[in-house]
């Protein structure tokens, strides 16, 4: 009984372990994303700024 219930929370742990890891995942795409966009918007804006003058 006592290695069933061990194993539950090894379980429990690793799935918690693997949550943790997943969120951080997703925050660092959308970190990502956004500093990339970012870039992207201020080059443009420097190539626009570059042919008006």
């Amino acid at each position: 009984m006592s290695f069933i219930r061990n194993h539950e929370k090894l379980g429990f742990i690793v799935s918690i372990v693997s949550l943790a890891a997943f969120v951080a995942a997703v925050v660092t795409s959308v970190i990502v994303f956004f500093e990339k966009k970012k870039r992207d918007d201020e080059e443009l804006e420097r190539y626009l700024e570059g042919s008006i003058q």
